[in-house]
């Protein structure tokens, strides 16, 4: 005996979703639908909504007709007719079409779903707008000073250097940590303030540390360079970057 159907009167977004619905909390068959049971539950469904003045839309009752209808053709016996005419042929199963639109209508639902899912985890990156150039004249560094795979070299150090103390984790974030101008700016109070003393580049990092701090640090040490304002020294790749220079209070 089929148990009774305990409706929660949920928003369905048409016929096919309420009868997915009836099917995953029976935990019936797809392929193996008992018309008779979910026809029953179907319309019981659509009488609580009339009850509770809630309209029903057209759709709905055309669904209704066709489950009936269904339901109909499965209680009649099959003609002689009939038979004679399909012979050996097994009959075709008037279920078989509403169980290709279940199917597709399901296939559509885990697609739209799994595509939610991918947008709402797009949401949380966000792209860095194009930084305006500078407005002054680029000077490069003297020839022969540093070379860009020294350079690279070195930026590497610093992030796996970072990894090793504090692993990175994932983390919302309303805006960047600071601008190269700001991390200027914060090198220059630092380097005042420890005056004729060298001072390490992880010294220069603020808590909490991310992978976006030590590489705009980074940056504004290799502008601040270019500009003759700091001085930074390594003596191999492995070892800290110090800093130093003279900055004018």
């Amino acid at each position: 005996m089929a148990a009774e159907l305990q409706l929660k009167l949920t928003k369905f977004a048409g016929p096919l979703d309420l009868l997915l619905h009836l099917i995953k909390t029976q935990e019936i068959d797809i392929y193996d639908i008992p018309i008779a049971q979910i026809t029953d539950q179907y319309l019981t469904y659509l009488n609580e909504m009339e009850q509770l003045a809630l309209d029903v839309a057209g759709e709905y009752l055309v669904m209704a007709s066709t489950l009936m209808a269904i339901k109909s053709r499965l209680l009649l016996p099959q003609s002689k007719v009939e038979q004679l005419d399909q012979g050996n042929v097994e009959p075709e199963d008037p279920r078989q079409a509403l169980v290709d639109q279940l199917l597709a209508y399901q296939t559509y639902q885990e697609v739209s779903h799994y595509l939610g899912q991918k947008a709402q985890q797009r949401a949380r990156y966000f792209t860095k707008e194009m930084s305006a150039l500078p407005k002054q004249p680029v000077q490069p560094l003297p020839k022969d000073l540093v070379t860009t795979t020294e350079m690279a070299a070195a930026l590497a150090h610093l992030l796996n250097q970072q990894a090793q103390d504090q692993a990175f984790v994932n983390q919302t974030i309303d805006r960047d940590v600071f601008s190269i101008e700001e991390a200027q700016d914060w090198v220059k109070q630092q380097v005042l303030a420890a005056g004729p003393q060298q001072l390490k580049f992880t010294a220069l990092l603020q808590t909490p540390v991310s992978r976006e701090q030590v590489i705009i640090l980074f940056l504004a040490c290799l502008e601040l360079m270019k500009n003759k304002v700091i001085t930074c020294f390594q003596a191999t790749k492995d070892d800290e970057i110090l800093v130093s220079g003279e900055v004018v209070a």
